[in-house]
């Protein structure tokens, strides 16, 4: 896949991404928006790149 592939999955991705980023620049850190779209994200760099990864940080 290339960086110009859309998939469902992708776009979900990065408009998540693109909320947490508003959020951050809003400087709404604070927010229970931000802190659901930030646990989101975390979860699924988790379960994409494996909690063992983790581990070796």
């Amino acid at each position: 896949m290339t960086p110009t592939d859309s998939t469902p999955r992708s776009d979900a991705d990065a408009a998540l991404l693109e909320g947490l980023l508003q959020l951050a620049v809003e400087g709404q850190t604070d927010d229970d928006a931000f802190r659901t779209i930030g646990e989101e994200v975390f979860t699924r760099l988790l379960d994409t790149y494996g909690a063992d990864a983790q581990k070796a940080a």
